[in-house]
């Protein structure tokens, strides 16, 4: 009789160890499936383009370094009067960038520096085409 209860005992605990479990699981999963991003972007429209060349960048990205390598050499780096953004490590900057890429229509997990956004709302992203744009521009 006492063999019995233990199992029975045990049982009930087996049962609401895996109910508890279960719970935590859907808990966390249901947790962690939230966006944790930014809330939703409040959209670019036509008047919110800027009057000026905006190069998005991050601190330690490769490819932007190739990038500031070319503005060091480039003799109209002046005249283009370039707005540069770090977005690694400042959120308002990321949260540009975001918006701009939203913008281009450029999907949500492709969205990365370098980018260049241009006055005519055009997003051009990578170091070579960037370079090419800007060595073709005319001032």
């Amino acid at each position: 009789m006492l063999k019995y209860l233990k199992s029975q005992v045990m049982n009930k605990y087996l049962v609401v160890t895996i109910i508890i479990s279960f719970f935590l699981f859907l808990g966390g999963a249901l947790l962690f499936s939230r966006q944790t991003n930014s809330p939703s972007l409040p959209p670019l429209s036509q008047s919110d383009l800027p009057d000026h060349l905006v190069y998005f960048w991050g601190d330690g990205c490769p490819h932007c370094a190739n990038v500031q390598a070319f503005f060091d050499s480039w003799e109209n780096f002046e005249k283009a009067g370039i707005e540069k953004l770090e977005t690694w490590k400042n959120k308002e900057n990321n949260y540009r960038l975001q918006q701009v890429g939203a913008f281009c229509q450029i999907p949500k997990n492709q969205i990365g520096v370098p980018l260049l956004f241009t006055p005519e709302g055009k997003c051009i992203s990578g170091d070579t085409p960037i370079i090419d744009h800007l060595k073709g521009l005319t001032f």
